[in-house]
């Protein structure tokens, strides 16, 4: 099936990205199209108008810049999976990015586009929220800064405003002792998240854990972050008794629901596993020998 026709935009600058959508009733904005494409193939979506930004070169980066990692709205999935930097620095990315589809899905979909699509299943978000990270969101008003935890309402809903798009999503550059990690269930190469854990754990000089963060994907309505868990952890010397232990408070939090692929009760476990994998691998990043557990 074709999809439907529509108005066609091809914005060069973000300037006047913003300016069209602020003028045209009810844009759709197309980055890589790795949801609407599908969406416009079925005619699950009708948009009268597309404002295709993949013409704006200023939104095309992914580097470090004052004390952030930052991913323009055109850095791609494969973009992460193929940096130097992402694979020397940034374990969860690294974990996260080979996982994200297909390889072809991978060469167009981008890191925001999938942020902006808020849907619960997809994995940047939980990394996000691991990292603390934030959005960046440009509209008539100019541009403001939205933490991670604040950006996430519902499924395919978020806090953005009706003439807003995000044009960085970013996390603050790792420091030392620091480590993370990204563990994802999914049933076949391709397919969304079952479940999926992102860690991140910064440790003091005297080896305990000063930040804990940890964010869950496809066992809620929207990416979760685990903070019942997060809080047990920090103050606390990294060990597999403690990760268990945050483990089940990971699961405590979630709130999956049955589907074909698993009851809610498998999906739970599936978080307490993958929470404590997570943990291990970042704690081993941060510098701690590894004590693997394997429930």
């Amino acid at each position: 099936m074709k999809a439907a026709p529509f108005e066609h935009h091809e914005p060069t600058s973000l300037s006047q990205a913003v300016s069209l959508i602020e003028s045209l009733d009810e844009p759709t904005i197309l980055a890589g199209g790795q949801s609407l494409v599908p969406m416009l193939r079925f005619r699950l979506a009708r948009p009268d108008t597309v404002v295709d930004i993949n013409g704006i070169d200023e939104l095309d980066y992914l580097h470090e810049a004052d004390g952030y990692l930052k991913m323009g709205a055109l850095a791609r999935h494969a973009d992460v999976e193929d940096s130097e930097l992402i694979t020397e620095r940034y374990g969860s990315f690294a974990d996260a990015a080979p996982l994200v589809a297909d390889p072809q899905i991978r060469n167009r979909g981008t890191i925001v586009g999938s942020i902006a699509q808020a849907d619960p299943k997809g994995d940047w978000g939980s990394i996000l929220i691991a990292h603390d990270g934030e959005v960046v969101a440009a509209g008539p008003d100019g541009e403001r800064t939205v933490p991670i935890d604040e950006l996430f309402l519902l499924p395919y809903d978020t806090s953005l405003g009706e003439n807003e798009l995000i044009t960085e999503a970013r996390v603050p550059t790792p420091v030392e002792r620091e480590g993370s990690a990204y563990h994802k269930l999914k049933r076949k190469t391709g397919d969304y998240a079952m479940a999926g854990v992102a860690a991140r754990l910064i440790l003091d000089e005297d080896g305990r854990i000063e930040t804990a963060g940890i964010g869950m994907t496809a066992v809620d309505i929207t990416n979760a972050r685990a903070a019942d868990a997060e809080d047990h952890l920090e103050g606390e010397r990294p060990s597999a008794d403690l990760f268990e232990a945050a483990g089940e408070l990971a699961a405590e939090q979630s709130n999956p629901e049955s589907d074909e692929h698993g009851d809610a009760s498998y999906k739970e476990r599936m978080v307490e596993v993958l929470t404590q994998r997570a943990l291990g691998d970042a704690a081993e990043r941060a510098g701690v020998t590894k004590r693997r557990v394997t429930p």
